[in-house]
């Protein structure tokens, strides 16, 4: 399987890490990327199904990887100081950070729609945002960067994202999300209609601030 844009930017962002759990691991090529640039001593993969896992152990036979059958952090025991949950919902994603641990550890976090209530959540579940990156791999997908910690954010800042709308990649992301609301506002009702305003009124502050 061919690696995507997408896994090699979560696969570089492991770098500075020594071991990373995987959770929702499906193929494991995250881990896979990662390993074979050196940018990881050791993974943990961990899925809820069977099968993904099972895909996981064939892609990463002789690695130095751990396969965990798992329901988020439930069944975790190792010691890692890295996770990586991408690919999932964002409520997905905030229903899984709530069992996450307390201590020195990073998330890499890549939700496939709604970036913006997965960050509300983090501010309600003790996390901030370290950093936030977008690719386009196909589509456009959000990665954000977060550790533990205890912040609040104004709504431009949950949509648009607080460190990404001053990054010159979100340009092209933020005015194809305007241009989406753009085209269904005469499609809503009123009250609807003044919620994207907002919302539009918000990607452009994010195209103005994001630097050339």
């Amino acid at each position: 399987m061919a690696k995507s844009d997408r896994i090699g930017l979560l696969a570089d962002l492991t770098q500075g890490h020594h071991t990373a759990l995987d959770i929702g691991t499906d193929h494991g090529l995250v881990l896979k990327t990662a390993l074979d640039l050196g940018h990881i001593e050791k993974g943990i993969a961990s899925d809820i199904g069977r099968l993904p896992l099972s895909r996981a152990r064939k892609n990463l036979k002789g690695y130095p990887v751990d396969f965990v059958l798992s329901d988020g952090f439930s069944n975790i025991t190792q010691a890692y100081d890295l996770v990586i949950i991408a690919g999932m919902g964002a409520f997905l994603i905030a229903t899984i950070l709530k069992d996450a641990p307390d201590g020195a550890i990073t998330y890499l976090l890549q939700p496939n729609d709604k970036p913006e209530a997965l960050r509300r959540d983090l501010c309600r579940l003790g996390f901030l945002i370290e950093d936030e990156f977008v690719v386009k791999d196909r589509y456009y997908h959000v990665i954000i960067k977060a550790k533990r910690g205890l912040i609040s954010y104004s709504e431009d800042d949950l949509l648009l994202g607080p460190v990404l709308r001053f990054k010159l990649e979100a340009k092209p992301y933020y005015r194809q999300k305007k241009q989406q609301l753009e085209t269904i506002l005469s499609k809503v009702d009123d009250a609807r209609r003044s919620t994207l305003l907002t919302m539009i009124a918000s990607y452009e502050k994010g195209l103005a601030d994001a630097k050339d």
